[in-house]
């Protein structure tokens, strides 16, 4: 559901990995335990049991503190607490303000900071009122009630995991970014809704109201059009008194990669019974969507939601804002079931067979 609901995500270990900076300052040389490694480079901070350092072309590196020599341990602990301090102008310590401001913005009826910090598409939602930021919970009052964790960036995507006090509970959910026009900007947030993990996605239309769209189509005709990442339109004829899921998801959304291993086990058991799958990505950068496609090789069809042929995306036509989205179809091609995720595909693809589809 995408109302006011609680939050949950389970604790994922993120670590820091290369990040983009601000110009580099001073420089001393770090090496590790071997001696055999050396860097030059600042210091911009000291996190936890990592310390992160800034090459004179401008890349972070987080290094764990066990690696370095002994000399820089001895360097780093003699350091004022203040020189510790994470630097705020890295690309981590940006994204961790963003955050904060998301979420403070969130106690707030028009929550104004928070649409400033979305994707120019999902501000316009936004103004229009068919935004779901609209509905997220309300945190509550106090210094701790917002806490962000490690940031970790990879290219021009970002996700930060942030703990959020609400409704009397503390939640754990991840906010998603990219970079746009050289700005880290806000499109998804990650948390445990009452239907499970999933990633809301601000740049889908959706009205405030908790309102599941996909309860409205069980037992109709599915519709589905697109492009898979070689072009080749997808045609829905070639599935014809086949059990097809089709799974709406992405490469960046943790829950949806959590559930591909989920997918293969039913792939593998059902398919010689007439078992297919589509999965439509949401991706809006195609060229991580091909990459992530050629690393795993599923044996399923992966159509691209964003492809530059395609006339209209199938998840704005459906209203799928939270992802992964199930969307299970018998051998009438209707809907026979959705949100089939975890053990209850598995029961409702057997079901399905067991009926004659």
């Amino acid at each position: 559901m995408d109302g006011r609901a609680g939050w949950r995500l389970p604790v994922v270990a993120l670590l820091l990995t290369t990040l983009r900076g601000v110009a580099p300052a001073e420089e001393r040389t770090w090496t590790d335990t071997t001696g055999k490694f050396t860097v030059s480079a600042e210091l911009v901070a000291v996190q936890g049991k990592e310390v992160v350092l800034r090459r004179k072309d401008g890349k972070e590196l987080t290094v764990p503190l066990q690696r370095l020599s002994e000399a820089d341990r001895a360097y780093l602990a003699a350091l004022p607490a203040e020189d510790a301090k994470p630097d705020r102008q890295s690309v981590g310590g940006i994204i961790a303000q963003i955050a904060e401001r998301f979420y403070s913005d969130l106690r707030t009826q028009q929550r104004d900071v928070a649409r400033q910090s979305l994707t120019k598409q999902a501000q316009a939602l936004m103004t229009a009122g068919k935004s779901p930021l609209a509905g997220l919970p309300e945190p509550e009052a106090g210094d701790r009630t917002i806490r962000t964790g490690k940031v970790h960036v990879e290219g021009d995507m970002a996700e930060i995991p942030v703990f959020v006090r609400a409704g009397g509970q503390m939640h754990k959910t991840k906010l998603h970014l990219r970079r746009e026009d050289d700005q880290w900007v806000v499109f998804a947030l990650s948390a445990t809704y009452p239907d499970g993990d999933k990633s809301i996605n601000f740049e889908i239309a959706g009205g405030v109201e908790n309102v599941d769209p996909l309860q409205a189509i069980i037992g109709k005709k599915f519709e589905l059009e697109g492009y898979t990442l070689e072009g080749r339109p997808l045609n829905l004829a070639e599935y014809k008194d086949k059990i097809v899921l089709v799974d709406f998801w992405a490469t960046w959304c943790g829950p949806c990669r959590a559930e591909i291993p989920n997918i293969l086990a039913n792939w593998n058991e059902h398919h010689d019974n007439g078992f297919d799958v589509i999965a439509v990505s949401v991706d809006r950068d195609l060229g991580a969507l091909q990459t992530f496609v050629a690393q795993e090789n599923p044996p399923w069809t992966v159509v691209a939601d964003n492809h530059p042929r395609n006339q209209q995306s199938m998840a704005a036509k459906y209203g799928i804002r939270g992802i992964p989205a199930f969307i299970l179809l018998g051998t009438d091609g209707k809907v026979a079931a959705v949100h089939c995720r975890g053990q209850r595909l598995g029961q409702a693809v057997g079901r399905l067979i067991a009926s004659g589809g």
